[in-house]
């Protein structure tokens, strides 16, 4: 592959890629990591998470299957396994019987806290390895880059 940046504003666009898939390997790698430790997948942590971040703890699982990015089988299998664990119950809803709530049980909030603790320390201890300002200075220009590339998608 070559690597050298054309003229102008353009660069390698595979090393870009490449670099970002690496970035997020990383962090992903830390938050398996603290799924695996609470004896989790990475997926029952995504679904756990949605739910702890969301008003009531409580979603919908179509709106499950886009926060965590999962199909609704894979959705509906996470769901099931946290369920028989104990950490989610589903609810009809009262104004629509035809739809259903996923919330965490106590017990699932604890367990959503302490991963997520744990999580955000493994990512704390990633980023803590980089010099000074580097992680701020990260999230600002990616923060920019993303907009500005969302602003024009499918364009």
């Amino acid at each position: 592959m070559n690597d050298r940046a054309p003229a102008g504003n353009a660069i390698p666009l595979d090393r870009l890629a490449r670099q970002a898939t690496r970035l997020a390997q990383l962090v992903n790698a830390a938050t398996r990591a603290a799924s695996a430790s609470a004896g989790l997948t990475h997926a029952d942590t995504d679904v756990l998470l949605a739910l702890y971040g969301a008003p009531e703890h409580r979603l919908r699982p179509t709106a499950l299957s886009t926060a965590c990015n999962l199909s609704s089988g894979g959705t509906s299998n996470v769901i099931l396994r946290l369920m028989q664990a104990g950490y989610v119950n589903r609810e009809a809803d009262a104004y629509d019987g035809r739809s259903t709530w996923v919330q965490l049980t106590m017990e699932g909030e604890a367990l959503a806290s302490s991963v997520l603790e744990s999580a955000t320390a493994a990512h704390a201890r990633l980023l803590d390895r980089l010099p000074g300002g580097i992680a701020v200075a990260l999230d600002e220009l990616l923060e920019i880059a993303l907009g500005h590339l969302d602003d024009g998608a499918g364009r």
